[in-house]
Order: C-alpha cells, then structure tokens, then sequence
C-alpha cells in the first residue's frame, strides 16, 4: 500500500468504482460538495425504467 493511500490522499479500488458509475449513468449526474449527487430530474422521467415504475406504482395504489 502506498503512502498517499494511507494518509487517505489517493483513491480507494471503492472510489474509483463509484467514479466509474456515476460517469456511466444519467449524462446530467454531478457530483457537488463532500459526496452529493445531483440528477437533472426530467432526465430520470424521460428514461423507461422511470415510466414502467410509475405504471407500476399506479396499478399498486388503484389510481
């Protein structure tokens, strides 16, 4: 192990897979401050996974 890996100074194997989800995910994904994710929420509802839980959720409630 490293010293800047032991002062906490380089990425864990952890940060550098969270790094490559959020590249990977919604194009609008941000990240701002100390682990705060940002989405541009029109883009989660525009996607079809979003719309067939909602169509979902709706047979649920009866609505």
């Amino acid at each position: 192990m490293s010293l800047l890996r032991l002062l906490g100074l380089s990425p864990s194997e952890e940060d550098k897979k969270l790094k490559k989800l959020v590249e990977n995910s919604y194009t609008s994904t941000r990240v701002v401050g100390r682990g705060t994710v940002k989405i541009d929420p029109n883009e989660v509802r525009n996607t079809k996974e979003f719309q067939d839980a909602r169509e979902e959720a709706k047979a649920i409630v009866g609505a």
